[in-house]
């Protein structure tokens, strides 16, 4: 990212996002996992961050409570399943 002294930026958090996205790819590839899978996800955590619509500082339980409960009652999502797209944003959310 680059500024220019004085120059505010247009959309700081979703720049920072975006940010944040590429330094974690990166991170996932550099662990030698597959392009396919880092790929995956990040359509999650993009996926969570749309339906909190919050960025990653200002996620809390709720959001994740809310997403989970989507997930089973709208979108038929297994109980199983649930832990896994929970850790995605998780993960993404400490980096």
């Amino acid at each position: 990212m680059h500024l220019i002294d004085g120059l505010p930026l247009l959309r700081p958090d979703e720049q920072v996002f975006e940010a944040m996205i590429k330094g974690w790819r990166n991170q996932q590839l550099a662990r030698n996992l597959s392009p396919g899978y880092v790929d995956d996800q990040e359509r999650t955590v993009r996926a969570f961050t749309r339906h909190a619509d919050a960025m990653p500082w200002q996620w809390t339980p709720q959001h994740v409570d809310e997403w989970s409960a989507d997930l089973r009652a709208v979108h038929g999502c297994v109980r199983s399943a649930l832990p896994n797209y929970q850790g995605r944003c998780a993960s993404s959310a400490s980096s």
